[in-house]
């Protein structure tokens, strides 16, 4: 009887496609000892059809194909405020609702866990602005959007590429006309175990509820982007790339997923969504004349259908012609994965013992010591020069 869905547990990327296509509900989605959630079969309900492997997106080459590559910026400056980037996403979910389609996206809930949710307005979407720098769960999203979609009713689905993956794993051929799938250079994501326990830090420190949280305030401007957490008394924790701890565990890859560090077939020209957005990092370089430090979107276009809802989008966006060659160096996320933080496992083993603490974050995340640095000179001397070394110490004990 199966009980599990990958033997490889490392490989999994926690989409959620196998608990969506389940006929008999026998896989739910559950956190593991590092907060991240995995595929769990109960041998009660598994009735060995084996239709989780089947439709398992992991493992499966995609063939490269042309992107047209433009920048972008919404023109309302209050929708560029509360998006990460340019507001591409806030364009594309407006049509989309307004053909009386469904909007997917992932949304902060009142207990601060990232989930998907569907959006039939313009109110219920504005949730969905603004990264998440936490995976969110998409298993129950995904069986929703297929349901939708199998009744002919359009759908944007917007989240991580294995989860655009997974999704497109889940959906029928004939029933992906009317959807749309938009993805972003993904930097990898970290466990919401770890998003969970670094809320519960703040709480206890201040002595109140966490209400909301912004990966990407642009109150210091979009390059230089804060993170701030808000208190149920209205107060607020804010820091930078530099002082947040979570973020900065988070962008020195200390708690990202597995999985993350071997997605290569979903990056670059092999992506599979309709679109693709990052920030335009680098603009202030590549295209000044466009940057005013609100917000700019770096857009990847690899379907037919993708180009026809940018093109849609024309009164509400300003765009203008790009190549990613010269972003790359200032984004390499767009065609490299992660590499696990060399003290991944000394922090988890420390999760695993006092949950998320800050100064213990800080401490890994530190450089070396001045003792340290001698060291590290030390082993990379010559031979000759330790034997002089060597040589000297033995002298000096006489």
């Amino acid at each position: 009887m199966r009980t599990t869905v990958r033997q490889n547990k490392a490989e999994c990327t926690g989409c959620g496609a196998c608990a969506s296509v389940c006929p008999n509900g026998a896989i739910t989605m559950k956190p593991d000892e590092e907060g991240f959630l995995y595929p769990s079969v109960d041998p009660a309900l598994c009735i060995s059809c084996d239709l989780c492997e089947k439709r398992c997106p992991v493992g499966r080459e995609h063939e490269p194909h042309k992107q047209w590559v433009l920048g972008a910026q919404n023109k309302d400056k209050a929708v560029r405020a509360a998006s990460s980037s340019g507001g591409v996403f806030s364009a594309l979910a407006a049509n989309m609702i307004a053909q009386g389609g469904i909007v997917f996206g992932a949304a902060f809930d009142e207990a601060m866990k990232v989930e998907h949710i569907g959006a039939f307005s313009e109110d219920e979407f504005s949730a969905m602005r603004g990264s998440k720098y936490v995976q969110s769960d998409s298993a129950e999203a995904i069986a929703h959007a297929k349901d939708l979609l199998e009744r002919g009713i359009p759908v944007l689905f917007s989240g991580t590429p294995c989860q655009i993956d997974g999704l497109l794993a889940c959906v029928k051929p004939q029933h992906q006309q009317k959807l749309l799938t938009v993805d972003f250079v993904c930097h990898g994501v970290p466990s919401p175990g770890v998003f969970a326990s670094y809320i519960r830090e703040l709480e206890e420190k201040r002595g109140q509820k966490v209400v909301a949280y912004t990966f990407r305030d642009k109150r210091c401007g979009w390059k230089d982007f804060s993170a701030v957490a808000t208190f149920a008394d209205g107060s607020e924790h804010a820091g930078n790339q530099q002082t947040e701890p979570f973020l900065r565990g988070f962008l020195q890859n200390l708690y990202l997923r597995p999985s993350c560090t071997q997605c290569d077939a979903l990056r670059g020209d092999r992506r599979r969504a309709d679109i693709t957005m990052a920030d335009l990092w680098g603009a202030q370089d590549v295209c000044p004349g466009w940057d005013d430090d609100t917000g700019l979107s770096l857009l990847m276009v690899g379907t037919q259908k993708g180009r026809k809802a940018i093109e849609a989008c024309g009164a509400q966006l300003v765009t203008f012609p790009m190549s990613t060659e010269k972003l790359l160096r200032v984004n390499p996320s767009i065609e490299k994965t992660a590499q696990a933080h060399p003290k991944r496992e000394a922090f988890f083993k420390g999760y695993k013992k006092n949950g998320f603490k800050a100064k213990a974050v800080e401490k890994l995340l530190a450089g070396p010591g001045r003792a340290e640095r001698i060291l590290r000179r030390i082993v990379h001397l010559p031979k000759g020069a330790l034997r002089r070394i060597r040589v000297l110490i033995g002298k000096m004990k006489k």
